[in-house]
């Protein structure tokens, strides 16, 4: 593909070949709102050679099984696998995969993986099954080496690749393209090892923080401000679904559609997203579910016990500033008490 696009290829590129599986195609659309640097450009200065891609590519047919085939077989050598969807496979009755996996993508998967130095899941859906793995639908799908929260997926609770790493997982519904093609870059250039990878094996330079941090709407989370309707000014968390003090990503600083945008800062609730258990963990999506006052799904960086004795001294310390904008569509008032 970068030969054609016009870029040389050198003696050290890595070649990544990407494979499709049931999906929506976010993660390609996501590379393609790729900026600073757009996604070609990206792959030209992580001597990334894109080998082959299901959309990008114009070998197609008889021709593209041909080229798997002698990726699989190592007749070429096979830098990165890549992996956007879902994996449809047998499953028993309590979602587990079971070792006979279905004829078609999955069988490709297992034989480029075996053939790797390394395998990325680009996405929710192949990283831990999403939205095709949602007990809610019938399709028998999973993802690569995790099936929601457990391990398992397509290629095994032990798979390691030839560079001795477990499935990389970029997880999101999408992924955001930083974290596709650093990720890349990194494999590119061997720089990630086991202990960069968290416990579901995502990279922690992206994934080690909440995407409630950096919210523009933290000072109304903080004093317990909350919207009553979407687009209004105060916090999300409490009353509209919010779950973004639940999902491990850093999307709220590092943003957006120009470097700008975010799914709170539209007046979306976060979904959790990057999370195994996303979808059905966080259902019902754009309400909180409750035990009294309490919500269910409570913040994973503070002791449950402290929030649930702080909330209401945080509400009672609410500055009115806060409490007037919080149930308004627009700013409606920007004075402190103090000045009053």
């Amino acid at each position: 593909m970068l030969r054609f696009l016009g870029f040389g290829r050198g003696e050290d590129v890595v070649s990544v070949l990407w494979l499709q599986g049931m999906c929506c195609g976010g993660e390609t659309v996501s590379l393609l709102n790729a900026e600073q640097p757009d996604f070609v450009t990206a792959l030209a200065l992580s001597s990334l050679d894109l080998v082959w891609h299901p959309s990008f590519s114009r070998v197609l047919g008889t021709e593209a099984l041909s080229l798997l085939a002698q990726y699989g077989s190592g007749q070429r050598e096979l830098g990165i696998l890549v992996v956007e969807g879902a994996v449809p496979h047998g499953a028993d009755a309590d979602g587990d995969a079971t070792s006979s996996p279905a004829a078609g993508i999955a069988g490709y998967v297992i034989q480029l993986a075996a053939a790797a130095k390394y395998v990325v899941a680009a996405g929710t859906c192949a990283s831990f099954g999403g939205i095709l793995s949602s007990r809610a639908t019938s399709v028998r799908a999973t993802g690569l080496q995790y099936l929601r929260d457990r391990l398992g997926g397509v290629l095994g609770n032990d798979f390691r690749s030839r560079g001795g790493l477990p499935v990389v997982n970029v997880s999101g519904c999408p992924a955001h393209p930083d974290w596709l093609m650093g990720t890349l870059s990194e494999l590119s250039r061997d720089h990630l090892s086991k202990d960069d990878l968290d416990k579901y094996g995502r990279p922690k330079v992206f994934y080690a923080k909440l995407a409630h941090h950096g919210c523009p709407r933290n000072e109304y989370y903080e004093f317990k401000a909350s919207a009553l309707a979407y687009s209004q000014q105060g916090c999300l968390f409490e009353n509209l679904g919010c779950k973004g003090t639940q999902c491990d990503s850093d999307c709220n600083e590092r943003l957006w559609l120009a470097r700008t945008g975010s799914c709170p800062r539209g007046g979306f609730p976060c979904l959790s997203c990057t999370s195994p258990k996303f979808p059905d963990g966080f259902v019902p999506f754009f309400e909180t579910q409750k035990i009294g006052d309490v919500p269910t799904t409570l913040p994973l960086d503070v002791p449950k016990a402290w929030y649930v004795g702080i909330s209401g001294l945080a509400k009672l310390a609410s500055p009115k500033r806060l409490s007037r904008n919080a149930t308004s569509y627009r700013p409606v008032d920007t004075q402190d008490e103090e000045q009053e």
